[in-house]
């Protein structure tokens, strides 16, 4: 072995051995010894088949007996057994050398729970609880190699170990790992100051908080899933925006109906929301708000009727509850609606009525649509029982609104009827009783004026009917 191999294989972090092709054991390094619990002295005339776990001894066997065939062996994975009983999962990657006939083989250690390459910088106590946290734990070195992970970081990633052993960071599929994030990376190591990001993970499809802290040249980072936190201040947010809103007279219940919807399509963008306002008689539903949804499809279902068969909607409303379609292509309530939304790649439509407090009418549906097949989760549950809450309070205040808008202009013009209808024929009749001549009963002229009083008092009687036909539905 040259000088530099040799102090490469003295000083490196990871598993070196090297194996004659029977699988004798010729030498090994620091980073073995450590491992297993073995020294030097132990492993000389040590095999490797015979420290191989019983079941992978036959695995072993196979791999020597194909080396100087193959020459190159890469993420190997066995089972070792350590000096206290122990089975240690390896994962090498081994090369045959044609000149000595020796088989030159590195390892990285993987303990089941945390993925370490240098164990000499975390403690193994350290490296027990790193393993059991269940947020994402993982180191990068100088060179931007990822040297140790956990199981969390593993299932938020959501790719095999050995694909995160020792690749370069910022050559993670981007649709995993933002390019944005990793101008990030690079201020904490160049800066050796923390980083906090909270995003929206498209991949991960929630919420995450990274933080990523400087130490000794290297990079150690938690990233932890706070959905719930930041999905709770988002729709709270959206909710005192929509409430807010509502008590302006300038914004109509379609345009809080479009912000409100937009609000939840921000958090959830894997949603697609729509609201259909029912008709007094209770039987037709009418579109008022859905941002994304495509607008071939609103117009086809615009106006349709309520049903036991009338899609996700138009069946909720006529049952007065809650209807969750998985699957649109193969539910028979959707029999007649799905030629109009599967065109648009929509699968699934759950939706909910909105009944009022002061009657048993249904004031219109909430639905969500996804590009799945699927049902919602308990979280989504509650997120549409709140949002077909505030829908409850904004359309009732809007529709008191507009009840109180027609009392007051009945009123308006019952007083305007008052004061210019009714004014102009009581005085007509005060200035006839004037010209009536009470001392001469036969006079020629009181068989006019009485003439003229009888029509007026019928044109004040009709003035008197209109202001109570309107006073009626007051």
């Amino acid at each position: 072995m040259d000088e530099r191999l040799s102090f490469l294989f003295e000083h490196s972090n990871d598993i070196f051995c090297v194996f004659d092709i029977d699988g004798n054991i010729i030498k090994t390094n620091a980073s073995f010894w450590h491992f297993t619990g073995y020294d030097e002295q132990e492993m000389d005339g040590k095999n490797f088949i015979d420290l191989s776990c019983p079941d992978d001894k036959k695995k072993a066997i196979e791999l020597f007996n194909s080396i100087s065939t193959k020459k190159n062996i890469a993420k190997y994975l066995t089972r070792i057994r350590a000096k206290n009983g122990d089975l240690l999962s390896i994962i090498w990657s081994l090369s045959f050398n044609e000149d000595d006939k020796l088989i030159y083989a590195t390892g990285i250690y993987s303990d089941g729970n945390l993925n370490i390459r240098d164990h000499i910088n975390i403690s193994d106590r350290l490296q027990h609880v790193l393993a059991n946290l269940t947020e994402g734990f993982f180191m990068l070195d100088k060179d931007w190699r990822i040297n140790a992970f956990n199981p969390a970081f593993q299932a938020i990633i959501n790719l095999p170990a050995n694909e995160l052993y020792g690749i370069d960071f910022r050559l993670i599929d981007s649709r995993i790992i933002a390019k944005e994030f990793i101008s990030e990376f690079e201020d904490a190591f160049k800066n050796n100051v923390p980083v906090q990001l909270q995003y929206y993970d498209q991949h991960y499809k929630g919420w995450l908080r990274l933080n990523i802290y400087p130490y000794k040249g290297e990079l150690v980072a938690f990233i932890r899933d706070v959905s719930h936190i930041k999905v709770q201040q988002l729709v709270l947010a959206l909710e005192k925006k929509v409430l807010e809103l509502n008590l302006l007279p300038a914004y109509s219940l379609a345009q809080i109906a479009d912000e409100l919807l937009m609000g939840i399509e921000t958090i959830f963008p894997e949603m697609y929301c729509s609201i259909l306002e029912i008709d007094d008689a209770q039987e037709k539903i009418y579109h008022l708000s859905a941002p994304r949804l495509p607008a071939e499809y609103i117009r086809a279902i615009d106006g349709s009727r309520i049903g036991p068969k009338a899609g996700s909607c138009g069946t909720a409303a006529y049952h007065r509850e809650q209807v969750v379609v998985k699957d649109i292509d193969h539910s028979p309530l959707w029999d007649d609606y799905k030629q109009f939304i599967l065109p648009y790649g929509l699968k699934a439509c759950w939706s909910t009525p909105v009944i009022g407090f002061q009657s048993t009418k249904v004031l219109a549906t909430f639905a969500i649509y996804y590009d799945t097949i699927r049902e919602p989760v308990e979280d989504e549950l509650q997120l549409i029982e709140r949002t077909v809450n505030i829908l409850r309070v904004l359309i009732e205040s809007k529709k008191n609104e507009e009840y109180l808008a027609n009392q007051n202009k009945r009123l308006q013009e019952i007083a305007s009827i008052s004061s210019h209808n009714i004014r102009r024929p009581v005085a007509t009749i005060m200035g006839l009783v004037n010209l009536f001549d009470e001392s001469k009963m036969n006079n020629p002229l009181n068989k006019e004026i009485m003439e003229h009083l009888k029509t007026t008092a019928i044109e004040l009687d009709d003035v008197i009917h209109i202001i109570v036909e309107k006073t009626v539905n007051i």
